[in-house]
């Protein structure tokens, strides 16, 4: 009579034993857990009924130069915002342009991502320029500080002058068609003007932060963080296939910090620091050389020398032009060593001015993208290599001229030196200390013990000394 009562029990308890199996296998998958993302906007909008709920959002500061360490870093916002389930990813820009790999990299992050994801142009003042230009249209919700500015995509040199004229009309050409092309790419995916995407790719357009939002180039104006998250509670957003709808009204705020290794790399995509970390480092290992053992400069040369070769991981340089830098050291080096009349010296100077120069690669695509990104200033190219080179010269002189002098070391560097006697000093011999040594002496007349004494002659290991201020006569 209980058996059949066991068996419907026993079937129970397995159906519940397998939804909770099937339910922690869903949270612990990351593939399964991220499919329920349709109905996100419906958990959202029962928690938001919930007065004690209040959104999460992950903020991130980007500022500076686009570079693999910003399109690291706005990766693993992303990959956290997922993961951790915030409610809407913000990225605070102000970005005069950068490398064209680092800014494909994160547009796709952004076109891809499961979070919603808003670009603010912000604070007053900011900037989206080049690069920042396409990051910006490829957010989910696109905003602007009132007196921001964004644009101005066009590829052209530091100077000023179209790109054909560092690398050709062909080339110039092959670059902006297909820089217009990603930016069209991006403005129809977000549904954004692709009309002046392309403009501000082939004519270098900018425009103000009110002429955005007219255009449809932006979707609003904030002046700030909070207005941003005032004025976008509510709206629907499209995230993958599924329409997202942003509560965002009162939420928490939980910045992300850029791990030391991407803010390394940060403060490396500044090729004017690169190119000085290089000159300083082959510097110092260049004084290391001039006077062995004296460790500093060699430990400080390689130190920065190791800064500057990370440092090419993020901005494109020319390794012609590291060539020359590293031949110029050497060659500057040599001086000190060969008899050139100056010839390889100011051949090194000339080999470090030139390897300064052409420092930068200005064929990479990086650098015809945004080569205002990439730029040394000439306050670097110049003067630097000036400076390094007359420190360099003053050194190789006062070591040729180190040569030329008076023998320090040894027995021959001992006359003229003070010392004092340890014992008694006669023509029978005694002990002196001198030039930090103790050697034995002599001397014509009688010496006292603690008398101050001084060398004025060698003779084998017999130093002949007087007593400090008489005659220097010595009787043999």
């Amino acid at each position: 009579m209980h058996a059949p009562r066991i068996g419907r029990r026993s079937g129970w308890l397995t159906l519940w034993a397998g939804l909770a199996v099937a339910a922690l296998t869903a949270a612990a998958d990351p593939a399964t857990s991220s499919q329920p993302q349709a109905s996100a906007p419906a958990t959202k909008a029962a928690e938001k009924v919930d007065p004690g709920y209040r959104p999460r959002i992950l903020t991130l500061d980007v500022k500076g130069p686009i570079t693999v360490a910003t399109a690291e870093f706005i990766a693993a916002g992303l990959e956290s915002g997922q993961a951790q389930r915030y409610d809407l990813v913000l990225v605070q820009l102000d970005t005069p342009g950068g490398a064209l790999d680092a800014t494909r990299e994160i547009v796709q992050k952004l076109l891809a991502s499961q979070v919603p994801v808003a670009v603010w142009v912000g604070p007053a003042g900011a900037q989206a320029a080049s690069a920042g230009t396409f990051i910006t249209m490829a957010a989910n919700v696109a905003a602007m500080s009132p007196t921001s500015n964004i644009g101005a995509a066009h590829p052209v040199t530091s100077s000023g002058a179209d790109i054909k004229k560092e690398a050709g009309e062909d080339m110039a050409k092959k670059v902006e068609n297909d820089t217009a092309a990603f930016a069209r790419s991006i403005a129809a995916a977000r549904d954004r003007n692709g009309a002046w995407a392309e403009k501000a790719v082939r004519e270098s357009v900018s425009i103000t932060a009110d002429q955005a939002v007219k255009l449809k180039v932006v979707d609003l104006t904030a002046a700030d963080v909070p207005a941003l998250l005032d004025a976008i509670d509510g709206r629907q957003v499209k995230v993958g296939t599924a329409t997202h709808t942003l509560h965002t009204r009162g939420a928490v705020l939980e910045p992300l910090r850029m791990t030391i290794r991407q803010r390394t790399l940060s403060i490396l995509g500044d090729p004017n620091l690169v190119a000085l970390l290089m000159l300083i480092g082959l510097g110092g290992i260049a004084l290391e050389l001039y006077h062995p053992g004296s460790i500093f400069p060699g430990a400080v040369g390689a130190f920065f020398l190791l800064l500057g070769l990370l440092g090419t991981r993020v901005i494109p340089v020319n390794v012609g032009g590291i060539l020359l830098l590293v031949a110029g050291v050497a060659l500057l080096v040599t001086e000190a060593y060969v008899t050139s009349h100056g010839i390889a010296g100011a051949a090194g100077a000339i080999c470090v001015g030139l390897g300064t120069l052409l420092f930068i690669d200005k064929s990479s695509p990086d650098y015809q993208f945004d080569p205002g990104a990439f730029s040394i200033s000439p306050w670097v190219v110049w003067p630097t290599p000036i400076v390094i080179s007359a420190m360099l010269f003053y050194v190789a002189y006062k070591v040729v001229d180190s040569r030329r002098g008076k023998l320090v070391a040894g027995a021959p560097g001992l006359v003229g030196e003070i010392g004092e006697a340890l014992s008694d000093v006669g023509l029978e011999g005694g002990d002196v200390f001198v030039h930090g040594e103790y050697w034995r002496a002599r001397s014509t007349g009688p010496i006292p013990r603690g008398t101050r004494v001084r060398v004025v002659a060698v003779e084998g290991l017999v130093a002949l000394v007087v007593a400090q201020g008489g005659n220097s006569a010595v009787q043999t």
